[in-house]
């Protein structure tokens, strides 16, 4: 079974943004030059087709008792360009929440928000700044930002660098490195991603911070036979800070 071709059908849910920076001109080394053309081409893929899916957002504290939160999700292709829409349920001490993501080519995102009142019914889009996109969804160990990949602000970071090509979980992958300039700035100084050569999928996406300790580990874990083809319907996020995991489940029903 081909793992990453089982991601694509769910991986198309997080696209949501277009460049959010520039690389340098400084001179590079092959290992950059690699670097910087498997970043062009992530950040060059998008949604070609609406999707949607429902499923639980799954948070297992180190301490604390589990929480579940019911959710769905959909990409809406426009005719100049798409947004992602991620509607979560009132659950777990969170109200519901409705996030947007809407960007066209070239542009940076705009990230929206809307939190329901005790009725239910959602309030008026408020846009978030910059700073805000790095805080946990819905108290998830997932931030707002990683939901725009694979168009996220770590591919535009000025040093991507192809560290070197080798076997992951059975699959032929490129190991990219991509390191932040301004780190203090918030996010990751570093970001780790092993990429499927044959399907620009990711199989594992780590980030790490100043101190080079693993902050953030990403990866698909489950995957099922849906309609004559697999399907992903677990993804993963172990937060190396706190101890905290985030399992996202996806219901693609029998």
């Amino acid at each position: 079974m081909n793992l990453v071709r089982a991601i694509r059908p769910i991986a198309a849910l997080f696209v949501a943004s277009a460049v959010f920076g520039a690389w340098s001109d400084e001179p590079e080394g092959d290992a950059q030059r690699k670097g910087r053309e498997i970043a062009r081409q992530l950040l060059g893929q998008r949604p070609t087709r609406n999707a949607a899916v429902s499923g639980t957002i799954k948070i297992r504290p180190k301490k604390g008792d589990i929480r579940e939160i019911p959710f769905r999700s959909s990409v809406v292709v426009e005719e100049d360009g798409w947004k992602s829409v991620y509607e979560t349920e009132d659950a777990a001490g969170k109200p519901a929440t409705r996030l947007t993501i809407r960007h066209t080519a070239n542009v940076v995102p705009g990230f929206f928000i809307q939190t329901a009142d005790d009725g239910g019914a959602f309030g008026e889009l408020r846009k978030l700044e910059w700073k805000e996109v790095f805080e946990p969804f819905v108290g998830s160990d997932f931030r707002i930002i990683d939901l725009a990949y694979p168009r996220s602000d770590h591919l535009t970071w000025p040093t991507q660098r192809l560290l070197r090509t080798d076997i992951r979980r059975g699959q032929s992958c490129h190991e990219l490195e991509s390191v932040n300039p301004h780190p203090e700035q918030g996010g990751f100084a570093r970001v780790v991603s092993w990429i499927d050569i044959d399907t620009g999928g990711p199989l594992e996406i780590t980030g790490y911070d100043q101190e080079d300790d693993d902050v953030l580990e990403f990866s698909p874990k489950r995957f099922r036979k849906v309609n004559g083809e697999f399907k992903v319907t677990e993804l993963h996020i172990r937060n190396g800070k706190t101890g905290s995991r985030t399992i996202l489940r996806f219901d693609f029903g029998e």
